[in-house]
């Protein structure tokens, strides 16, 4: 293993987090420098013809898009429900079924989030304004929308994660889905501890302190029992849900329904409403996810599917039209919305798809012409991969979850993090002579953990609560936080192995 080109591959890591930390660039600013350095890297650094890496960000750019579609009309969603009073009025009705507003940052926080997150609805649209209408400022409302589900999201996305990481690695799906259950309950304290350290000063007592590691060891447990005896597809639902009914019945004990909170709550009853029904009615979900489904490759060796009618995006676009429908928003005030939720959705859509290029760029350096081979040692991944095991030996556990933080933090997405890194983890086991379902699990959990992290993440938050242009600053606290809770994992599962 080559040093120079081991210590190379962590050079976007190095470029973003500097930009960030140091300048606190917004995120249009990372995308833009952070896929131009990438392009050149790929090309001198390692030895990739330029047509392959340009190929390489035209698919990241496709494969981006649903995700584009969902925060566009969820930026339209929360500008709508906003500007109509509709998210400060079901902020105040959470009120009443908890003590106080520490209490009801908490359930948005870590239960809202981690609800919507199983379920297979993306919470930044809707954590973020929520937390922003209950006082807490932008940037901490953008942080915060991620942090509340980053430590429990290995079991969350109904379930995509874990399913994906048994087809790459072929360990047993209901194994990988206990350990990382396991493993996921530090990463959920780590999080939960620092919840406080985003909400509106002074910082929380002691006695505050314990409930909110309270409430992330009630998250992480419930959601581990129902991956063990229910099924990972729905343990993180469960956990989020764990977590708003306790907070209630320590608080109020209630939260009375009446037809005005109903009108309110529509477009995200609506929205649960339609993904719940799309992932657990089993022809439904075959029709929508596999027959109405649409397959586009922009290079030979990765096939995008596109499923219109499985996605959110198109249901999110219902329930903004829902919103208008039922909450009366028409006329000049309508366009005025409109116009204004669109301008901060196609800087937030930019960044986004220039991140999706350039991780993609990442993925697939060292391939020749036409794809037809690739040159491990000059596949990024790959370097990175095998220069961690090489240089740390019996130690590499403890790393393990960084790497996976890495591989969201460069390609924005957790489910890429495991393509990338989750096969040399079965490799890297049988070097070691430690469990591969472990090894794995804490790739995956680590990926988890990189959301936080992500710059590609925080664009998505950012226009949602009036944080745009924030994103530098909020990278600034999220990139230690992130690397520091990965590594927490890791020694936590080095301990185990």
């Amino acid at each position: 293993m080559d040093l120079w080109s081991f210590l190379l591959g962590w050079s976007p890591v190095l470029l973003l987090t500097v930009l960030a930390v140091f300048f606190r660039r917004p995120a249009l600013d990372l995308s833009i420098y952070g896929t131009l350095f990438t392009l050149l890297l790929v090309i001198w650094g390692y030895d990739t013809p330029l047509g392959v890496a340009l190929l390489a960000g035209v698919d990241g750019l496709v494969t981006t898009l649903p995700l584009v579609l969902v925060i566009f009309a969820g930026i339209l969603l929360s500008s709508l429900l906003m500007a109509t009073g509709a998210l400060k009025r079901i902020v105040d009705w959470f009120m009443g079924g908890v003590r106080d507003g520490f209490h009801r940052s908490l359930l948005i926080t870590m239960g809202v989030g981690n609800f919507m997150e199983g379920a297979g609805v993306i919470a930044e649209p809707v954590v973020a304004p929520m937390l922003s209408a209950a006082g807490v400022a932008p940037a901490g409302a953008a942080a915060l929308s991620i942090v509340g589900y980053a430590g429990l999201m290995t079991l969350e996305m109904a379930g995509i994660f874990i399913t994906v990481l048994a087809l790459i690695t072929g360990l047993p799906l209901s194994e990988l889905g206990i350990a990382s259950g396991w493993l996921s309950i530090p990463a959920t304290l780590a999080m939960a501890a620092v919840v406080p350290l985003f909400l509106p000063r002074p910082l929380p007592g002691l006695q505050r302190w314990l409930l909110v590691l309270a409430c992330g060891a009630l998250v992480g447990f419930a959601a581990l029992a129902a991956a063990a005896w229910l099924a990972v597809s729905i343990s993180g639902m469960v956990g989020g849900l764990a977590l708003i009914a306790g907070l209630v019945l320590i608080g109020t004990g209630r939260l009375p329904l009446n037809k005005e909170i109903l009108k309110d709550l529509a477009p995200f009853l609506f929205i649960l409403a339609v993904l719940l029904c799309l992932n657990a009615i089993g022809p439904l979900k075959e029709l929508t996810f596999k027959r109405l489904s649409l397959q586009v490759s922009v290079i030979p060796v990765h096939t995008i599917t596109l499923r219109p009618l499985f996605s959110a995006y198109l249901y999110l676009f219902l329930a903004a039209a829902l919103a208008i429908k039922l909450l009366g928003i028409r006329g000049q005030e309508l366009k005025q919305v409109l116009v204004t939720g669109s301008r901060k959705a196609l800087v937030a859509s930019a960044a986004m798809l220039l991140f999706g290029a350039m991780g993609q760029m990442i993925a697939y350096s060292g391939y020749a012409p036409g794809f037809t081979e690739l040159s491990n040692p000059d596949n990024i991944p790959w370097v990175m991969a095998q220069g961690l095991i090489t240089y740390t030996q019996s130690l590499y556990p403890i790393f393990a979850p960084l790497l996976g933080w890495v591989g969201t933090f460069l390609t924005g997405y957790g489910v890429a993090s495991l393509m990338l890194f989750g096969q040399l983890q079965v490799q890297g086991a049988e070097l070691l002579g430690i469990s591969p379902v472990w090894l794995a699990s804490g790739l995956a959990v680590g990926a988890s953990l990189g959301s936080i992290s992500s710059p590609f993440k925080i664009a998505i938050a950012a226009p949602m609560c009036g944080a745009l242009g924030q994103e530098g600053a909020i990278l600034r606290l999220t990139i230690p936080l992130g690397v520091g809770a990965s590594l927490l994992v890791g020694v936590v599962l080095w301990l185990w192995c």
